[in-house]
């Protein structure tokens, strides 16, 4: 009978953090010991000593070498283990290695410990796994134990942002990355975002956790609260029309091809498609702008790239319903709102950059 083969989540983490108006390193981690379906049977949380909190690497190799010999103290002879950086991941199973003595040393204790049990591995893990999110939760609560105080019988943390001393139930934590913070500096994080139109990111220094409408529920009045949501809901039809309009530009600066909406991937040379669109249209010598795909038969406008308007004009139509709800008319109202233009010469939108940015552009289908 094969032994079962447990699985070993580990997370190191350092951040740097204010205490009473001192400034420093502090580490922590987290163990989650599983069985093969990933249902947690041993988990732990503790404080990194002061040489395991230098550095991040250093902190994520001690994490895996607490929790390979807690597996071993547990008996257990067949592990895996998953590492979420890629570095720790080649580090390990010998792909590279690390320039830092420190880092060295560490990998070295690891592989010795790896030989003690009949079975293990290392495996990259996924950023969206559960248990992997659950040591990072423990990670953060390990540092969060080594920054509060008591006063009388409330327990205190220091902000980094405004390094003010505020009840830890005042602290707001960040989904995702769990870096915490009192509430006012995040309501002011999240008006300065909306503000320049903007995600909202967690303030912490090199974190790119962005934070949702569902996060700020409870600490966000309720109009600011529908702001961020409309935003969110903006950037999203913002970005996406923002790829098909790369994709466009692309296809016109590559094959010079007019095309149809952008889930058609065929395209065609400007005369053939002129030539082939005269056959399906009566008024072929009074064509204008309207095309029929060669690949899916979509009829469109080559003038303002949107379905073809028998009997009106481009302007006149993107006056109507049917315009202004189709993803072509979303994408012009949001560009409008935001201060974009487009070129006259080429049609590809250009974006102000505020204040901070030149005025003067040049086309860049004029430059070639």
């Amino acid at each position: 009978m094969c032994e079962t083969s447990y699985r070993i989540y580990c997370k190191g983490l350092v951040s740097e953090e204010v205490v009473k108006d001192e400034t420093r390193q502090i580490g922590g981690f987290g163990v989650a010991i599983c069985d093969p379906e990933d249902n947690r049977l041993y988990e732990m949380r503790k404080a990194l000593g002061d040489e395991e909190s230098t550095q991040q690497e250093v902190a994520e190799l001690a994490a895996l070498v607490h929790g390979l010999k807690w597996a071993l103290e547990l008996d257990l002879a067949r592990v895996t283990f998953f590492c979420d950086d890629s570095n720790i991941l080649e580090y390990v199973t010998g792909k590279a290695e690390p320039n830092e003595s420190s880092v060295a040393t560490l990998v070295k204790e690891v592989a010795l410990l790896q030989s003690r049990f009949s079975s293990c591995e290392a495996l990259p893990a996924s950023v969206s796994s559960g248990s992997i999110t659950f040591v990072l939760e423990h990670a953060r609560a390990a540092i969060a134990s080594q920054i509060r105080w008591r006063e009388g019988d409330v327990y205190m943390e220091t902000c980094p942002i405004c390094c003010e001393d505020v009840p830890c139930d005042d602290k707001f934590e960040v989904p995702g990355c769990f870096h915490r913070f009192c509430v006012a500096c995040i309501k002011r994080q999240v008006d300065e975002a909306l503000d320049w139109h903007k995600p909202v990111k967690c303030p912490s220094l090199g974190c790119n956790s962005v934070l949702q409408s569902e996060d700020c529920e409870g600490v966000l009045d309720p109009v600011r609260l529908r702001h961020m949501a409309e935003y969110l809901s903006e950037s999203a039809l913002l970005d996406h029309m923002t790829r098909q309009e790369e994709r466009r530009i692309k296809k016109q600066e590559t094959t010079g091809c007019t095309w149809p909406p952008v889930e058609c991937t065929v395209t065609m040379e400007k005369t053939k498609l002129i030539e082939y669109s005269k056959t399906f249209f009566a008024d072929a010598e009074l064509l204008g702008g309207a095309r029929k795909c060669m690949g899916c038969g979509y009829c469109f406008c080559a003038n303002c790239r949107t379905e073809w308007h028998y009997n009106m004009t481009c302007d006149v139509f993107r006056e109507t319903e049917t315009y202004k709800s189709s993803p072509a008319g979303c994408y012009e109202a949001m560009a409008k709102s935001l201060g974009w233009r487009r070129c006259r010469n080429c049609k590809s939108m250009l974006a102000s950059d505020g204040d901070r940015g030149c005025n003067r552009i040049t086309c860049s289908s004029k430059r070639r």
